[in-house]
């Protein structure tokens, strides 16, 4: 069984169809790695119950953000965060914080790739499981 099965209960909640999606298009890319990724991320990091899903996804977004050059990423964890319920309201305020302590640049960035998620979805676009566009 591979990480993505193990998590495929995790993972549906982020993306639906994201273990068949994984296996088929993400998987074969670096199994070991992906496989390591998956693992860390869904098996170990969002797994931990001290801090409730929600709140761990926004952490990941403001770090997304702030480190920049991570378009593929943050755009998936946008989708991600809408999945998992968080609103319009919170991810922008991640931006704010993001402007703050990384710079202005990383947040209108972050916010440009969160618009382009959100035109997406309002035009209906199926982005449940597109790591990149």
């Amino acid at each position: 069984m591979t990480p993505l099965q193990k998590n495929a209960d995790l993972l549906e909640k982020f993306a639906e169809n994201a273990v068949e999606w994984g296996e088929r298009e993400f998987r074969p890319i670096f199994p070991d790695l992906v496989d390591h990724l998956i693992q860390d991320i869904y098996g170990f990091a969002y797994r931990r119950v001290e801090i409730e899903i929600g709140v761990r996804h926004l952490i990941s977004l403001g770090i997304l953000a702030a480190m920049g050059d991570c378009t593929n990423q943050l755009r998936f964890q946008l989708r991600t965060g809408l999945n998992l319920g968080l609103t319009e309201k919170q991810i922008k305020e991640v931006f704010i914080q993001v402007a703050v302590f990384a710079g202005n640049a990383r947040a209108i960035n972050a916010a440009q790739i969160f618009d382009d998620v959100l035109k997406a979805q309002a035009k209906g676009v199926n982005q449940s499981n597109m790591v990149a566009q």
